[in-house]
C-alpha cells in the first residue's frame, strides 16, 4: 500500500466504452489503462515524484515504482525475521485499536509484550547461580489464588498473570509476574521460570521489526479517529472478528463527539472535578450498554477496579506535515495580491472570469513565458541575442508591416532554421518520426488539385501515439487533412514544400509566414493539434484572399496576438526536440561536469589555503608579545655631560691653592684617590662593553625574531589573498554551473493550494541578459516572480475534495478547503495551471514569505528558497522599476519637447521607441557575429573563417582577445 500524502494511492478507473480495437497504454504497475497519450504522461509525470512513501518501513522520498518494489522487499523480509508465535497475539490485541499514531501503538504493543511469551516460542533462560541456557516456552501457569494476607487488597492485571499484592497503606507488596514452563533441549529438563529470568533474542523482537510488522498488517481509513483494522488475509488466516464495533464506527464517533460537547458546561460555569468523573462514568456506561446491545464483548477482560484517570496529552506533531492539515489562522492575513500583465486579465479575475480578451488572454501568458524562456535559455542554438520578456509581449503584439520589427522577424526565422538544415534535411530527432505514418495516412483522404501528386507509403493499421514530441518532419505533406476546405493553407505553398523553402532560407517579404502556414498545415493533420492549426489557418489563409507571400504577410500582421503565440509555441516546442538542441544539452552537460570537477579542485585548494592560515595565525599569536612595538621613552631629568667620561682629578669645591708649600699634601691624597677613581673607571668601561655586547645581541636577535614575524605576516597576507582568490574561482564556478543547467526550468516551490512559482533567472540565463545583448544597458531580463495556478491532478487531491472528505474537513477546520482556499487567497485567484500572476514588488514578496507557514512541507521548501533568492530577486526588480520610471521620464520629457517643437528628430524618436515602439532596438548581434546576417536576411558571400571544431548545429561564442568559448558572463571559460 504505497502512500502519498499519508494517504493510499487511489488507482484511477477504467475507461469507459473500450473496444477491441481502442489504442490504450498501460501504466506499468499500477494496472492503469489511459486511451490517449497525454492522460498517460501526466500520470506518468505524477508517479515518477519522489513524494511517495513505503507504507511498511516508512520510507519516504521515493518514486511510486521504488517505493512498491521497497514494500515487497520489506515485506518479504519482515515475514521471514518477525517470530510467528507472536503474530496471533500481537494482531489480536491491535484490532479495532483506537490509537491514533502508528508510533504510540509500536511502543503500546511493545510494552504489553515485552514481558509476556507464548508456547512454542524460543527464549534465554537465566538462572540465579549465573548458567542460562536456551529453551521453548511449553506452557504458560495458571494463576490460582489462595488466601490473602489481612487488609491486602489484589489488583488484576490479566487472567494469566499473578496479580498484584497491596498492603493496607498502598504499598506494593508483591509485582504482578508470570510463569512459565520451560523446556531446554540442552539439559533435557524442564524448568518452571518466572517472567524476570526470561530473555528474548534483541535481534528479533524490537521495535523497528515490529513498526515493520503492524505497517505490513494493519491498514485504517483515512477519517479522524478511525480504528486499525488488520488486513483482510490476515483476518482469515488467524481467525480475527472483521465486524466492526458499533461504537468505533464514523457515525458513532460523530455521535459521541456531538454527546461529549452537550455534556460540557455551559460557558462561563466552571465544572468542579466531580462532576468531571460523574459524566465520565455516564459515559462510559452509555458505551457499555451500546456494546452490549450490538452484541459485542471485550476481548480484553474486565478490570476489578475501575480507575478514573485524566485524558492522556495530545501526541506532538512533529513538524512539517500535509499544508492543508494545520488549521487555518484566524488573523485576518491573506496572500498579498498578485499582479496581472495587463488591466484586461485582472478585470478578467476580479469580475468572475466573464468577460472576453481583446488583448494578451490569461491562457496566453504561459504560453509566452515558455516560449521566451526557451529562447534565451537556448539563444546560442538559435543563435540570437537575448531579449527582455516586456521586449518579447511587445513584438508579438506589434502589427506594423513598415518598419519591421526585427525581433518579432528573427525569432520566428530563427526557429525555422533550426529545423531543417541548409541541405534541406530535417533536424528533429528519431523518437519524432513515429507519427510520420500517422500523418500521412490522415492526410491521404483528401487531395488538392492544384498541387503535384505523390506517391505516399503504406500507413500501418494503427498508430502508436498522438503527442506533438512525436511528429515526424522527414517528409513534406503540403495537402489539406479534410475534404471540407475551410482555407488555402496548400494553395499557398504553390507546390513548394515548406521544408524546401526553409533550406534555402527564403524568409524574405511574407517567405517566413508561408513557412509557418505550410507546418501548420502539416501539424494539422494530427487529431490532437487540428482545431489549434485550423483556428490560426482560418485567418493566415483565407478564402477571400488570394494565395500570396503578400496575403501571407498582411494576414500575419493583422492575426490576433493570442493566435500569434499559439502559432510561435507550436513550433518552438517543435524545434525542441531537433538535433542541434539535443547536442547543446549534452554540451552543456559535459561543461557542467568540468565545471563541478574544477570546484572540488578549488575547494580542495581553498581547505589546504585555511589550513595553513590557522598554522600560520597561531604562530602569530605566539610571536606577537615578542614584537610588540616600543612604548614611547621619557626624558632623562639629569643633566648629560659633555666632556665624555669626566676627570675625577678636579677639584670642584673651590678650595685649591697655588701655594707650592700645601701642594705636596694634596698630590699624595689625590693620587691615592686617583688609583680607585680609576680603578672604579676601568670596572664601568667592562660593565659598560658588557652591556653594550649584550645589547647588540640581544638587538641581534630582535631583528632576526622582527624579520620572522614580519615574513609571518606578510605568508598571512598572501594566504588571505589565495583565499579570496579561491572563493572568487568557486562562485564563479557556481555561476557557470548555474547558467549551464539549461536541461529544465527550475520551480521555486509550491504553496498550501499547490500554486507554483518561478522566478525564471535562476537557471540556464545571466540575471541581466547576455552582457553582449543590444538591450544589456535594460540590466533586467523578466524581473517577476511568476505564479502558476494548480495543476489539476493536484487540485483533485488536495483542495477539490470529494462531498465527505468535504464534510469530514468542516468538521475539523469549520471551513472547506474550497473556503478556506477563497479566504486565505484573497480576490487574486488562480484556478488552474493556465493562469498566470506575478510579483514584482520588494514589499509584496516579504508579504508573501511572511504569509508562508513553513510548518507545513510544501510551503517550508518554497520559504527557504525564496530567503535563500530574496537578495536577488529585489536586486533586479529594484532595476526593472527604476528603468521602467526612467522610461517615463524619456517618454514625457519626449512629449513635451515635441509639443514646444524643441526637440530633435533623433529625440523624438527615442522617445516614441522609449515608450510603445521600444522592441524596436533590439538587433541580432549574434546573428551578425556567427553568420554575417540577420536570419530574416539573405545570406551574404564572405570569406570562410576557421572555426574550432564544436558540436554540428551548436553555435558557441568566441572571445575575440583570447579565441576561447566564453560564458554567458562575458567571460572564458577555463577548466584548468
Amino acid at each position: 500500500m504505497v502512500l502519498k500524502g499519508r494517504k493510499p494511492v487511489v488507482y484511477l478507473p477504467l475507461p469507459k466504452d473500450i473496444t477491441d480495437n481502442t489504442e490504450v497504454f498501460e501504466m506499468r504497475g499500477t494496472g492503469e489503462v489511459f486511451t490517449d497519450y497525454e492522460s498517460y504522461l501526466k500520470r506518468y509525470e505524477w508517479l515518477t515524484e519522489k513524494k511517495f512513501v513505503d507504507a511498511v518501513n516508512g520510507k519516504s522520498g521515493l518514486t511510486f515504482w521504488e517505493a512498491l518494489d521497497s514494500e515487497a522487499k520489506s515485506s518479504d523480509a519482515i515475514e521471514n525475521i518477525f517470530p510467528a508465535v507472536l503474530k496471533d497475539p500481537i494482531l489480536r490485541k491491535v484490532q479495532f485499536s483506537t490509537i491514533g499514531r502508528i508510533d504510540e501503538l509500536v511502543n503500546a504493543v511493545y510494552d504489553e509484550f515485552k514481558k509476556d511469551f507464548f508456547p512454542g516460542e524460543s527464549v534465554h533462560v537465566f538462572f540465579p547461580d549465573g548458567e542460562h541456557f536456551w529453551g521453548q516456552i511449553r506452557e504458560k501457569a495458571k494463576c490460582v489464588m489462595g488466601p490473602l494476607p489481612m487488609n491486602c487488597t489484589v489488583t488484576y492485571m490479566a487472567s494469566d498473570r499473578f496479580p498484584m499484592i497491596r498492603g493496607p497503606d498502598g504499598t506494593i507488596q508483591r509485582a504482578a509476574f508470570s510463569r512459565y514452563f520451560v523446556r531446554m533441549p540442552e539439559t533435557e529438563n524442564e524448568a518452571l521460570v518466572d517472567d524476570k529470568h526470561l530473555r528474548r533474542d534483541k535481534k528479533i523482537f524490537t521495535k523497528q521489526n515490529l513498526r515493520s510488522f503492524l505497517r505490513n498488517s494493519l491498514q485504517r481509513e483515512s477519517w479522524q479517529g478511525a480504528p486499525w483494522l488488520v488486513k483482510e488475509h490476515l483476518a482469515i488466516q488467524y481467525r480475527l472478528p472483521m465486524e466492526i464495533p458499533a461504537h468505533l464506527m464514523q457515525d458513532a464517533k460523530l455521535l459521541a463527539s456531538k454527546f461529549m460537547l452537550q455534556m460540557k458546561p455551559p460557558k462561563g460555569r466552571r465544572s468542579n472535578k466531580s462532576e468531571e468523573i460523574a459524566r465520565q462514568q455516564q459515559e462510559i456506561a452509555r458505551m457499555q450498554q451500546m456494546q452490549q446491545q450490538q452484541g459485542y464483548h471485550q476481548q480484553q477482560p474486565i478490570q476489578s477496579r475501575v480507575e478514573i484517570r485524566p485524558p492522556p496529552p495530545p501526541p506532538v506533531i512533529r513538524y512539517p506535515i500535509e499544508d492543508l492539515e494545520l488549521p487555518p489562522k484566524h488573523d485576518g492575513m491573506t496572500r498579498p495580491q498578485l499582479s496581472f500583465f495587463t488591466e484586461e486579465q485582472k478585470d478578467y479575475v476580479m469580475a468572475g472570469r466573464f468577460i472576453s480578451f481583446e488583448d494578451v488572454s490569461l491562457d496566453s501568458m504561459g504560453l509566452m513565458l515558455e516560449v521566451w524562456n526557451t529562447l534565451n535559455v537556448q539563444c546560442e542554438v538559435y543563435v540570437l541575442d537575448s531579449f527582455t520578456f516586456d521586449d518579447f509581449v511587445d513584438a508579438i503584439k506589434y502589427k506594423e508591416t513598415e518598419p519591421l520589427c526585427e525581433l518579432l522577424e528573427e525569432v520566428h526565422c530563427a526557429v525555422l532554421s533550426v529545423l531543417v538544415d541548409k541541405n534541406g534535411k530535417s533536424q528533429v530527432v528519431p523518437p519524432m518520426r513515429d507519427m510520420v505514418t500517422e500523418v500521412d495516412a490522415n492526410s491521404s483522404d483528401a487531395h488538392d488539385d492544384s498541387e503535384l501528386s505523390t506517391p505516399q507509403p503504406d500507413a500501418p493499421a494503427h498508430s502508436t501515439r498522438s503527442r506533438l514530441s512525436h511528429v515526424d518532419l522527414a517528409y513534406d505533406n503540403p495537402r489539406t487533412p479534410t475534404t471540407d476546405k475551410v482555407h488555402r493553407a496548400a494553395e499557398m505553398l504553390a507546390g513548394r514544400g515548406w521544408k524546401g523553402r526553409t533550406a534555402a532560407r527564403d524568409y524574405k517579404d511574407g517567405g517566413w509566414q508561408i513557412i509557418v502556414i505550410g507546418l501548420l498545415h502539416q501539424l494539422s493533420a494530427i487529431p490532437m493539434w487540428k482545431a489549434r492549426c485550423e483556428n490560426i489557418l482560418v485567418k493566415l489563409a483565407p478564402f477571400d484572399a488570394p494565395p500570396t507571400p503578400e496575403t501571407a504577410r498582411e494576414r500575419y500582421a493583422a492575426l490576433d496576438v493570442n493566435l500569434r503565440i499559439s502559432a510561435l509555441q507550436i513550433i518552438t516546442m517543435l524545434s525542441i526536440s531537433t538535433t542541434p538542441i539535443k547536442a547543446f544539452l549534452d554540451t552543456c552537460m559535459d561543461d557542467m561536469t568540468e565545471v563541478r570537477k574544477r570546484k572540488i579542485e578549488h575547494q580542495r585548494e581553498k581547505k589546504i589555503c585555511f589550513e595553513e592560515l590557522q598554522i600560520k595565525d597561531r604562530d602569530r599569536k605566539i610571536l606577537w608579545p615578542q614584537n610588540m612595538p616600543d612604548s614611547p621613552k621619557l626624558q632623562s631629568a639629569e643633566p648629560v655631560s659633555t666632556n665624555g667620561d669626566g676627570d675625577d682629578t678636579i677639584e670642584t669645591n673651590g678650595a685649591g691653592s697655588s701655594d707650592p708649600d700645601e701642594e705636596a699634601p694634596s698630590a699624595g691624597r689625590s693620587l691615592r684617590r686617583a688609583s680607585d677613581r680609576k680603578r672604579k673607571r676601568d670596572e664601568d668601561s667592562i660593565r659598560r662593553e658588557k652591556e653594550k655586547a649584550e645589547k647588540a645581541e640581544a638587538s641581534k636577535e630582535k631583528n632576526k625574531q622582527s624579520r620572522e614575524f614580519k615574513k609571518l605576516l606578510k605568508d598571512i597576507d598572501v594566504l588571505k589573498a589565495q583565499l579570496e582568490e579561491h572563493e572568487g574561482k568557486i562562485q564563479e564556478c557556481d555561476a557557470d554551473l548555474r547558467e549551464a543547467n539549461v536541461h529544465r526550468t527550475k520551480v521555486l516551490g509550491k504553496d498550501r493550494f499547490c500554486n507554483r512559482y518561478y522566478w525564471f533567472e535562476r537557471n540556464g540565463q545571466p540575471f541581466g541578459g547576455l552582457p553582449s545583448s543590444s538591450t544589456a544597458d535594460y540590466g533586467y531580463a523578466n524581473a517577476r516572480l511568476w505564479v502558476q495556478g494548480p495543476d489539476e491532478l493536484e487540485a483533485d487531491g488536495f483542495i477539490n475534495l470529494a462531498p465527505e472528505d468535504q464534510k469530514q474537513y468542516r468538521a475539523r477546520f469549520g471551513m472547506t478547503t474550497t473556503e478556506r482556499r477563497k479566504k486565505e487567497e484573497g480576490a487574486t485567484c488562480l484556478l488552474n495551471a493556465q493562469e498566470w500572476a506575478f510579483y514584482d514588488d520588494e514589499v509584496r514578496l516579504d508579504n508573501l514569505i511572511g504569509w508562508l507557514d513553513d510548518k507545513g512541507e510544501r510551503e517550508k521548501k518554497l520559504r527557504k528558497e525564496l530567503v535563500e533568492w530574496r537578495e536577488k530577486i529585489v536586486k533586479y526588480m529594484n532595476v526593472y522599476k527604476k528603468f521602467r520610471e526612467q522610461e517615463a521620464a524619456q517618454k514625457v520629457e519626449a512629449e513635451e519637447e515635441a509639443a514646444t517643437r524643441v526637440s530633435t528628430r533623433h529625440k523624438s524618436r527615442e522617445g516614441q521607441t522609449a515608450g510603445k515602439e521600444r522592441c524596436l532596438k533590439w538587433t541580432n548581434g549574434l546573428a551578425h557575429q556567427e553568420q554575417g546576417h540577420l536570419h530574416s536576411q539573405p545570406e551574404k558571400k564572405a570569406v570562410p573563417k576557421s572555426r574550432s571544431k564544436q558540436a554540428k548545429g551548436v553555435a558557441t561564442l568566441v572571445s575575440r582577445s583570447t579565441g576561447k568559448p566564453v560564458t554567458r558572463q562575458g567571460g572564458s571559460y577555463n577548466f584548468k
